[in-house]
């Protein structure tokens, strides 16, 4: 059953940013067993996203039906500890269902760089923030999806203006403004380590396309620039 190769994103950025929440949720509010069930339900349902939204962006192949299957199975076995313990996590699927059926419609829509979905899909992650949150104290800690949303979202209008937007100059036109206006809005709220983060993530949107870096160079350095920003995070209020 398991003899061919997996099928995996090759956007490992997206990977990282997808704990982000997680990790930040849990650092503020502590960690429990249930979290280590959680973090693999997770991990796996978000290794089924791929090969499910290729069942409908290209091809249908036996291949990502089986992997499908197998990823979305295993995030079920892997939840079943939390349900059962804190059962009240299933509300979280009042938010992430609706945003997976955006992802859905794009896939269909063969437009799976648009933004609104990768907006889906930042606020995916940061829903999964707040349900990790959730699992210790049972409250809702909205700055856990607020602070990391924002932050990949300017950085969506920076990869965007590096990549497959280089041509339109408005998205970095876009990148630099959000970049800067949420910089001073975390001077001014007294959020200083966010404030560096931002100030950190403007200087590189508007350096870094002057030096001409190709797509693996630009993802390695924002594996970089996402390590700043949780380590900015975790220095935040």
């Amino acid at each position: 059953m398991l003899k061919d190769k997996p099928v995996i994103s090759n956007q490992h950025g997206a990977l990282v940013m997808a704990f982000v929440p997680f990790l930040y949720a849990g650092f503020k509010s502590g960690f429990s067993l249930l979290h280590l069930w959680f973090a693999l339900s997770w991990l796996f349902l978000y290794l089924f996203s791929y090969p499910y939204l290729a069942l409908f962006s290209k091809k249908t192949t036996a291949r990502n039906k089986k992997w499908a299957i197998i990823y979305f199975t295993l995030s079920l076995c892997f939840a079943l500890p939390v349900v059962i313990h804190k059962p009240g996590i299933l509300q979280f699927l009042l938010i992430i269902l609706p945003l997976g059926l955006v992802q859905t419609y794009y896939a269909k829509q063969k437009d799976e760089r648009h933004l609104n979905n990768d907006i889906a899909g930042i606020l995916t992650f940061g829903v999964i923030g707040v349900a990790s949150g959730y699992l210790i104290g049972g409250g809702y800690d909205w700055a856990v999806l607020i602070h990391p949303t924002l932050f990949f979202i300017a950085t969506t209008f920076y990869v965007k203006s590096m990549v497959r937007e280089r041509r339109n100059p408005l998205f970095m036109e876009l990148s630099l403004a959000l970049h800067l206006l949420l910089a001073v809005i975390y001077w001014f709220l007294g959020y200083k380590g966010l404030y560096f983060a931002y100030l950190i993530g403007f200087i590189r949107a508007a350096l870094i396309p002057s030096f001409g870096l190709n797509v693996k160079q630009i993802g390695m350095l924002e594996f970089i620039t996402v390590f700043i920003f949780f380590i900015c995070l975790m220095y935040s209020p």
